[in-house]
């Protein structure tokens, strides 16, 4: 009966052990994919100073000195907060969702993909003016330096063990499609 307790005693430690670590790594891994509320950061292509403020509920204010700065720091703001989200939605528009969730996804692809809205959206980026793709350039520069100055990457993409794809002129477009 003690020799059966023992190993009932034992495996129970390790179970909680292993249970221990698995809670640390997930804790530590979605702490280091929490987006940056606080300091000060760096972001190339500034140029001036620009603030995030948030209020007493957290909804960011984003103010510059001009478009294409407050364009990158909204950017770098979208991603950091949401990134996942629009990921969905510029693959959904795209007809990608496949590639995230596989066959499961394919219907939906199939029936997003007749529309040729990535063709589309790089279209739409084509005909824009230079001051207009000036501020879409600048949006999706701060979108690709928000995910990069995260710590970890979005949580659902370590659960989903893939990388987010960097963040395309088009891109946006298509999140306006979806």
């Amino acid at each position: 009966m003690s020799r059966w307790l023992r190993i009932g005693g034992i495996s129970l430690i390790v179970v909680i052990v292993i249970a221990g670590l698995l809670a640390g790594w997930t804790y530590r891994t979605i702490a280091a994919s929490v987006p940056l509320l606080e300091g000060e950061i760096e972001v190339s292509g500034m140029e001036s100073p620009l603030s995030i403020e948030r209020d007493s509920i957290g909804v960011p204010t984003v103010r510059g000195s001009n478009r294409f700065d407050v364009a990158r720091g909204l950017g770098f703001l979208h991603a950091q907060e949401r990134f996942f989200q629009m990921d969905l939605m510029r693959r959904q528009a795209a007809g990608e969702l496949s590639e995230i969730f596989g066959a499961g996804a394919l219907e939906a692809d199939r029936a997003s993909r007749m529309h040729q809205f990535r063709l589309r959206a790089g279209r739409v980026i084509e005909t824009m003016s230079e001051t207009e793709k000036t501020v879409v350039a600048a949006y999706t520069e701060g979108v690709n330096s928000g995910l990069e100055t995260l710590r970890e990457k979005p949580f659902e993409y370590v659960l989903l063990r893939m990388e987010p794809a960097p963040w395309r002129a088009e891109d946006s477009v298509l999140v306006l499609y979806a």
